[in-house]
């Protein structure tokens, strides 16, 4: 098993892709193996990490800004309080 190749994937939209995407089928490349505690990897690559009982206020600070975003998982956030 390998890898794509480069060529295999394409941009998921145009102007600034934010993924790249294979549009045909891949095999992976193994099993799916444990990770661990994720927080504590992360904390050891030295990645900062927020868990937010309300990100709204957080995210309306991203999108103000002038940094590239993607709030994909957002989809998965409680409904904007009213």
């Amino acid at each position: 098993m390998s890898r794509p190749a480069p060529d295999d994937l394409k941009p998921r939209r145009t102007g600034r892709p934010h993924a790249w995407v294979a549009t045909d089928p891949v095999e992976p490349l193994g099993p799916p193996e444990p990770v661990g505690d994720l927080i504590a990897c992360h904390a050891a690559a030295g990645i900062q990490l927020r868990i937010l009982d309300n990100p709204w206020p957080f995210w309306d600070q991203v999108t103000a800004g002038t940094v590239g975003f993607s709030g994909i998982r957002l989809r998965n956030a409680l409904s904007r309080p009213a």
